[in-house]
């Protein structure tokens, strides 16, 4: 009962948020026949705007799950809400065993789950927690490539402006354990970039 709930919130939060999209940032999806649709899989994308979040679980056809800085779970309402979308805690700038645990937890239970292995909105170094998490769970990675947020929402603005905005989806990427973490989060972000010149029918 509890997971019938946490679903239905989920895709009614996602509605909304779809209906914000089709006023503040219509969006033109490209790729979508690449997402698994079965099992769990790391989503790998981007990271320019503090909208891509929102931005993803509209235009990805699987309900996925997504870390979330714990300092936002600290508000009882706003962390029971986040819980309810699919969220858990993670600690930045630490390891954190127990957000790992559960991010190989949501994925063993056939879940996607979103990172942005820049770490922060339009970091330069990729972090290679993505690469190490790959090799840890086994699961495959689909690059994600975001463009057009940071129009809709700029650094330092609070209300969202109209402009269009454009995913693609690649194709799943599999790893080994002889891959390096390191390794492997320099190949999603060079898959990741590599869309953004594809158009729908190169993918």
């Amino acid at each position: 009962m509890i997971e019938f709930l946490r679903t239905l919130y989920y895709w009614t939060m996602t509605g909304l948020a779809s209906l914000v999209s089709l006023i503040y940032y219509p969006c033109r999806v490209e790729g979508a026949e690449n997402v698994p649709r079965s099992g769990g899989f790391i989503l790998a994308s981007n990271h320019i705007s503090n909208i891509d979040p929102i931005l993803l679980p509209v235009v990805c056809p699987r309900q996925m799950r997504f870390m979330a800085k714990d300092t936002l779970f600290s508000h009882p309402v706003l962390g029971a809400l986040i819980r309810c979308g699919g969220g858990f805690p993670v600690r930045r700038g630490k390891a954190d065993r127990n957000a790992l645990a559960e991010f190989l937890r949501q994925l063993e239970q056939g879940y996607p789950v979103l990172i942005f292995p820049q770490g922060t909105r339009g970091g330069d170094k990729p972090q290679p927690g993505a690469g190490f998490l790959a090799v840890k769970s086994g699961k495959p990675v689909l690059p994600v490539y975001i463009e057009g947020t940071d129009k809709v929402l700029p650094r330092g603005k609070s209300f969202p402006q109209r402009y269009p905005v454009r995913v693609v989806f690649g194709s799943p990427l599999t790893f080994g354990s002889e891959d390096s973490p390191e390794g492997i989060t320099e190949k999603v972000m060079a898959a990741i970039f590599a869309l953004q010149g594809k158009g729908i029918h190169d993918i």
